[in-house]
């Protein structure tokens, strides 16, 4: 992963999801070394920790980081803009 990020400067998306040794480290060095990375799926890759995800979130704002947090996220985010609002109700 970190060979891709340093030795590919057009490359826009990446899936690397259910890979179970991408680290932390490969995640955060292919965000930093991949100007052109717009994709990062990082789907059940176990080893990357979701506040390592949230600070590249912020860190890299043009580049979409895709696990189930992040997906959500921005469901729930595009959900409410749609005027979807949850139901506090508690009628039985």
């Amino acid at each position: 992963l970190i060979a891709i990020g340093q030795y590919s400067s057009t490359i826009e998306t990446v899936d690397a999801g259910w890979c179970k040794e991408i680290t932390d480290q490969g995640a955060t060095q292919i965000a930093k070394s991949s100007k052109s990375l717009r994709y990062l799926g990082l789907m059940r890759c176990d080893k990357v920790n979701e506040e390592t995800v949230e600070r590249l979130v912020l860190q890299y704002p043009h580049i979409v980081f895709s696990t189930v947090m992040q997906d959500c996220k921005r469901t729930l985010e595009r959900a409410y803009q749609m005027g979807w609002s949850p139901n506090t109700s508690t009628a039985s």
